[in-house]
C-alpha cells in the first residue's frame, strides 16, 4: 500500500512539473537571457521616466 503510494506520489508531482514547464511563455522565445534582461531594465527606465 506504502509503495503504490509513494509511485503514484511521485509521478504525480512529476507530471505537475511537466505540465508547468510546458505552459511557460518564455519557452515561445528564443531570446538570451542577457538581451531580455535589457530590455526589462529598458522598459522600467522608461516607465520610471513617464511617471
Amino acid at each position: 500500500m506504502v509503495d503504490n503510494f509513494s509511485i503514484a506520489l511521485t509521478h504525480v508531482l512529476m507530471a505537475i512539473a511537466l505540465w508547468r514547464l510546458l505552459h511557460r511563455d518564455d519557452l515561445d522565445r528564443e531570446v538570451s537571457p542577457r538581451l531580455q534582461w535589457q530590455q526589462r531594465r529598458d522598459a522600467e527606465r522608461d516607465a520610471r521616466t513617464d511617471a
